[in-house]
């Protein structure tokens, strides 16, 4: 009997765990799960996992290659742009399918007070002198913010900073997003914020924060979105499924006529 064809997953997501949850019950695929390793004590998830980076584009070339991948999902943060960008390029040049499993964006509705941001940068412009700052938008990038000592954030990370890294006028909350708009909405009012600055992540996760945001009548820094990554663009599982025996069977069939 042939070996199944082994599928990749960049997780770390909920979506990603959703479709690793399908795939698993798929008599076709051998899975693999990647996590980047910066969640502590992730849930199990069923499959074969590894935990951690690849080394750059040379080392997830030579990861693919090694384990004898057939086709890599990118199931990864809508702004995870480094990994996306490595799995590109390295299954360009390997001639490994590429699909990309990415959430939908967020809408504006009519009560919504967004405004549009290219960057942190951009959005620290939009903020008037000595306001209050809610920064959802992960303190891996908050180092822009040094550049306002006006003001006052609120951070929150699932891991704190330390050292040189610690802002002086940020207050830090560890945690992961209340999934309640009412409880996002009673933490704006005890920490007195008057701006919220947030990636336009999708899901409802976090998508507390943008509700309560909205019955507040605060106003938003929305940052945009990185452009895509190469791969084929899938927006439900059901998608990822077809597209994936679809590209899995081509491949074997070239590899077949070599």
């Amino acid at each position: 009997m042939p070996e199944k064809p082994k599928i990749l997953v960049l997780a770390g997501t909920r979506e990603a765990r959703k479709l690793i949850a399908a795939l698993a019950v798929n008599a076709e695929f051998k899975v693999i799960a990647s996590l980047a390793g910066v969640t502590k004590n992730p849930a199990d998830l069923a499959v074969m996992t590894r935990t951690g980076g690849f080394g750059g584009v040379d080392g997830l070339s030579n990861y693919l290659q090694t384990q004898g991948i057939a086709a890599v999902i990118d199931a990864t943060h809508p702004y995870a742009t480094q990994i996306s960008c490595n799995a590109a390029k390295a299954t360009r040049h390997l001639a490994i399918p590429l699909l990309r499993f990415e959430r939908a964006a967020w809408e504006q509705a009519n009560d919504d007070i967004w405004y549009s941001a290219d960057n942190v940068e951009a959005a620290l412009n939009l903020i008037p002198p000595r306001a209050k700052v809610f920064f959802a938008a992960s303190a891996k990038i908050a180092a822009p913010l040094k550049q306002r000592p006006d003001l006052t954030f609120v951070i929150r990370t699932l891991n704190r900073p330390s050292g040189s890294e610690v802002l002086q006028n940020a207050e830090y909350i560890e945690g992961l997003p209340n999934e309640s708009w009412s409880e996002e909405s009673e933490l704006f009012k005890v920490r007195q914020v008057d701006w919220l600055i947030s990636k336009n992540s999708g899901g409802s996760a976090s998508y507390g924060k943008i509700r309560a945001a909205r019955e507040l009548q605060m106003p938003v820094a929305m940052l945009k979105r990185p452009k895509p990554s190469d791969g084929i663009l899938c927006a439900s599982i059901d998608e990822v499924l077809k597209t994936l025996k679809a590209c899995v069977k081509n491949t074997q069939h070239c590899q077949a006529n070599l």
